[in-house]
């Protein structure tokens, strides 16, 4: 398969949402619901509101009945009310303005868990349990995805935070029913694709995070395509301990914040007691790059940012980055909270909701769920 990051991609025309006639038709959507929940509520409902858009459109377009499925968490298997859905359908028929039924009703003739209830959003929207409830789903089970498939006549495909999974919900029920992108995913892979290809130059890349496993193949694939590429976070600490090849165009921070909030210059020794910031020379530093820049991605923390004493580096990165005149994209949850604190968000060209779907498109990796649709 072509590199999907090495190539101008655009979703097709037959397969967007604004082309689907669902007149009269009963439509299963994919939404990626994974929102974090505290007290029975939702505590961040950034994903249900990116997705509200199009659920009205399907409903706009005249569909019977929109049938919605989605996961949340890891549950182990079988129902546990922590991992219930519940607090989504609330979240939904608030922003829908209709009443919120607490008691799910239970669906006929279903061996499966996450099929057997659904909550009732308004008079023609049905929100199911949580697909995760059933092994099937990871499991890419044809059983399951035809049980999935008997939901609706025609497929919305509108989770793209979940885009790179090989599941039922993502791959196997587009085998099945006619799919199109729901308006989020078109969104996403269109600029995605576009700043990727045709990035305004010079191009800056700011790469942070706790795990260089999942940031290394972002770094690889940015360095080919970015004049610059900064790492920070806990990326930049293992980056030199693991002793990995740096480039011309990697930078890496020069000095740091240890656990005693004292400011150390970055050396092994430094390093291995660890560093949990980045220092005011590399501040320094990162915005004298960023200044050059006239397209920035922005993935990953710079610091410990959930622990206070540790946030001024991410904190004074985002809010340089946001008054910079150039096109800005911001994607991963972290980053997302930390431009939701300070309320930067109008300060951004783009921001994605993926976290690994995007990390995975810039990587170049198999994407069977995004492949269906681009086919």
């Amino acid at each position: 398969m072509v590199e999907l990051s090495r190539r101008i991609v655009r979703v097709p025309s037959h397969r967007q949402l604004i082309r689907a006639d669902l007149k009269g038709k009963n439509v299963l959507v994919r939404f990626d619901f994974n929102v974090p929940i505290e007290d029975g509520k939702v505590a961040d409902s950034s994903r249900i509101d990116a997705a509200i858009s199009t659920l009205k459109k399907i409903i706009d377009k005249g569909a019977r009945r929109v049938s919605i499925i989605c996961h949340l968490g890891r549950p182990e298997g079988g129902f546990d009310e922590q991992f219930s859905v519940a607090p989504i359908a609330r979240a939904i028929c608030e922003r829908l303005g209709v009443k919120f039924k607490i008691k799910p009703t239970v669906a006929d003739n279903t061996t499966f868990v996450s099929l057997g209830k659904y909550f009732e959003i308004g008079e023609s929207i049905r929100l199911y349990e949580n697909l995760r409830f059933d092994k099937e789903e990871c499991e890419n089970n044809l059983k399951f995805s035809h049980a999935l498939a008997e939901l609706g006549d025609v497929f919305i495909q509108d989770a793209f935070a979940n885009i790179h999974r090989d599941h039922a919900s993502m791959v196997g029920v587009s085998k099945i029913l006619p799919t199109y992108a729901g308006l989020l995913v078109e969104k996403e892979v269109n600029n995605l694709f576009r700043i990727l290809s045709e990035p305004k130059r010079p191009f800056v890349a700011i790469i942070g995070g706790a795990k260089i496993k999942d940031k290394l193949p972002i770094i690889e694939a940015l360095s080919d395509k970015c004049e610059s590429v900064i790492i920070g976070g806990m990326t930049s600490n293992e980056w030199t301990l693991e002793g990995h090849l740096k480039t011309e165009n990697i930078y890496l921070p020069t000095d740091g914040i240890n656990k005693f909030g004292s400011i150390v210059p970055i050396t092994e020794a430094t390093l291995k007691t660890g560093i949990f910031d980045i220092g005011p020379q590399t501040i320094m530093l990162y915005k004298s790059i960023l200044t050059t820049a006239k397209t920035i991605f922005w993935n990953g923390n710079l610091g410990m940012t959930e622990n206070k004493r540790f946030i001024h580096g991410t904190y004074e990165i985002a809010r340089f980055i946001a008054r910079l005149k150039v096109e800005k994209v911001a994607s991963g949850g972290n980053t997302l909270e930390v431009i939701n604190h300070l309320r930067l968000g109008g300060n951004f060209s783009f921001i994605s909701t993926g976290g690994g779907a995007t990390s995975d498109l810039i990587s170049g990796k198999k994407m069977p769920a995004l492949e269906m649709l681009l086919k």
